[in-house]
């Protein structure tokens, strides 16, 4: 297979492997096969060098002051001893380490550190290990901050993951170190704090959405580093009542990023309970404020050093001006209303932060019927909700409640909750906020151009003054050069 050099978004970035297919592809933590896939790689030497080159900015984006420090992007190679060479390496899109050193025959201590500090402690690491024979070593993962130390994940593809056991991982808040252990192959193995779902996937989710739903996909802007900021509207032949949707203002939050794609699969379902709003209501979605922050593998910013998500008053960064200029320009549409605007992150829980109290909003009742709605259909379960989260930040729901005047609402899902429950909540929360919606809202019929009807004076087209004979027509008037420009 011939595999041209890849971009930034190329899927070999966001994998890593161009050894060809795969036959009984497995994945080792130590004492634990999960069969992931299926093909046949070479198990050489040369197994262990880098796939990619490192990730760069796109083609033709221009030179920008970057706020953030950014990791050193390579490959370090080691001799285990036995003939072995294990090669670690951040070389692919959403990669996090910032160093490597070897400490004993098969054991690694590696440095993981955020873009800035200080900075909210939801460390993101990410990593590729392969070496030249099948061995076992041991990762000692030093996180710069003492408060959180997130679980391993692994994956042989970069799609299908799986957690470390017990038995292969120590690590607890306040450690100074956690302790990861592998068995190693030739076929490089990918290491992070969460299942991955980068720039490429997002992008075609995005794509496959818009082809099922026949709109188009497009840029509304671009980051600090050059990255297409996409954007597109299921429902556009509905009226101008508006639903907004974001996600990924913060890179790390990757749970809620898949809730924020089973809510907006469920609004394209067309079943009796949604065939009505459908109708009635458009609904844009940003899946990716911040892809520079996803690329770099950060903790919380964009590449200009700045959290996305309290920058909702300043817009000093290009991400948060793009997405706020393609929301007013929605506003400004004739007619339209924004009546609700979401905004999906990833914290340690299921919650949902919703407008301050006293936030003059319309649909005034839409929060708490939504809320009820929702708690209804999970009646074992109670839905934990604060309209006192960040009163003093200028985030998004805040800037949507005090400019935009709908509610604005932050939906989290837990970063260790099961995707198949974030799956069956995001789609009850579709479907009552399109139940809740469509009683709240006046509905009104999409515009149609105008037809003249009974009673209407219509006026008969002038005639067309026929045309003098060929002998009486002026000659054409032909310059003495064509202008350079057309006014």
């Amino acid at each position: 297979m011939t595999v041209s050099k890849p971009g930034p978004h190329c899927p070999v970035n966001r994998v890593g492997t161009t050894t060809g297919p795969w036959l009984s592809v497995l994945l080792v933590w130590t004492g634990l096969w999960l069969v992931l896939g299926s093909g046949v790689c070479a198990a050489s030497a040369q197994a262990v060098q880098p796939a990619v080159d490192p990730p760069t900015r796109p083609s033709g984006a221009p030179a920008v002051v970057v706020g953030a420090e950014l990791q050193e992007r390579r490959v370090w190679t080691f001799d285990a001893g036995s003939g072995i060479n294990v090669c670690i390496d951040n070389l692919f899109s959403g990669a996090r380490l910032n160093g490597c050193e070897q400490i004993g025959t098969r054991e690694f201590r590696l440095l993981v550190a955020p873009e800035q500090e200080p900075i909210n402690p939801s460390p993101w690491y990410a990593l590729r290990i392969r070496s030249s024979k099948p061995c076992e070593v041991t990762l000692r993962l030093a996180i710069a901050t003492p408060k959180a130390r997130p679980r391993a994940w692994a994956s042989r593809d970069g799609r299908r993951w799986a957690m470390a056991p017990d038995s292969q991982w120590t690590g607890e808040p306040g450690d100074r170190e956690c302790t990861i252990k592998v068995s190693v192959v030739p076929d490089p193995i990918f290491i992070a704090s969460n299942h991955m779902i980068g720039i490429e996937e997002l992008d075609a989710w995005s794509t496959r959405v818009g082809m099922e739903s026949g709109v188009a996909v497009e840029s509304i802007g671009r980051s600090t580093g050059g990255r297409p900021i996409l954007a597109f509207t299921l429902n556009p032949q509905a009226p101008p009542d508006h639903v907004v949707v974001i996600g990924r203002q913060h890179p790390p939050e990757v749970s809620g990023s898949v809730g924020l794609m089973k809510f907006i699969e469920r609004l394209q379902q067309s079943d009796a309970a949604l065939a009505d709003f459908g109708r009635r209501f458009r609904i844009t979605v940003i899946p990716m404020v911040n892809p520079d922050g996803v690329h770099e593998g950060q903790w919380r910013c964009t590449l200009g050093g700045v959290d996305a998500n309290r920058d909702w008053h300043a817009f000093s960064q290009p991400e948060t001006r793009a997405v706020r200029d393609a929301i007013l320009a929605l506003a400004a549409q004739p007619g339209a209303r924004i009546h609700l605007l979401l905004d999906f992150h990833a914290t340690d829980r299921d919650v949902l932060y919703t407008p301050a109290p006293g936030s003059a909003v319309e649909p005034a009742g839409f929060v708490q019927a939504w809320l009820d709605g929702v708690q209804a259909r999970f009646p074992r379960e109670r839905l934990e909700s604060t309209a006192s989260h960040n009163l003093d930040q200028w985030t998004f729901k805040r800037w949507a409640a005090e400019t935009i005047r709908a509610p604005g609402i932050t939906v989290e899902f837990g970063s260790l909750t099961p995707h198949e429950r974030i799956a069956a909540k995001a789609r009850v929360f579709a479907e009552v906020m399109a139940e809740v919606l469509a009683a709240q809202v006046p509905s009104r019929e999409a515009p149609k151009p105008r037809v003249p009807g009974r009673g209407d004076v219509v006026r008969p087209r002038e005639p067309t003054p026929a045309k003098p004979p060929a002998d009486e027509r002026q000659p054409a008037q032909v310059p003495d050069r064509v202008p350079a420009t057309v006014p």
